[in-house]
């Protein structure tokens, strides 16, 4: 199926999604996660929808290092390969700005293919987890491996654990 034929599949995955809260796991290594079960307001899910329509230019694996997105080398199952765009990476929370796309391997061989985004805000630069979508449906993780606050947004790819989850267990 082309990515034209499959326009539909995102927003009907992020709709599922939403409905579904989540305990936030955390990278391996890390340190405090912040949990939550609430579900996303409708504000929330409107910037959900445009952090999926700014990214999905990212589709193609390519295009994002194009656009100056690295693969860093972190591979975590259930999450993905993480490419990061240096650049973004500051004291700010941007929705439709994300510091890093996650990827999935292709089981037949392919491409990788985008599967979630995530913010990542430097320790050093907040001292609490980052106001970032509306409402306190995001759980933001204390990633000390990293130094970060890391926070998933899978919009690509439904989650049963919630659209803000750190791992999906659908994603191998």
């Amino acid at each position: 199926m082309n990515n034209q034929n499959r326009s539909w599949v995102p927003g009907l995955a992020l709709a599922a999604t939403l409905g579904v809260g989540a305990n936030a796991m955390a990278h391996e290594g890390d340190g405090v996660a912040i949990a939550s079960q609430v579900e996303p307001p409708a504000a929330a899910i409107l910037q959900l929808e445009a952090v999926r329509r700014a990214a999905a230019r990212y589709f193609d694996v390519d295009d994002a290092v194009a656009d100056g997105y690295v693969d860093i080398g972190v591979y975590f199952p259930s999450m993905g390969w993480h490419y990061l765009k240096g650049s973004l990476l500051d004291g700010t929370f941007e929705a439709t700005a994300p510091e890093l796309l996650v990827y999935a391997d292709d089981p037949c061989g392919g491409k990788r293919r985008l599967v979630a985004v995530e913010y990542a805000v430097p320790l050093d630069l907040s001292a609490k987890a980052p106001t970032g979508f509306a409402g306190r449906a995001d759980a933001w993780t204390a990633n000390t491996a990293f130094g970060l606050w890391t926070l998933h947004a899978w919009v690509f790819e439904y989650n049963p654990d919630g659209v803000f989850a750190a791992y999906n267990p659908r994603v191998q």
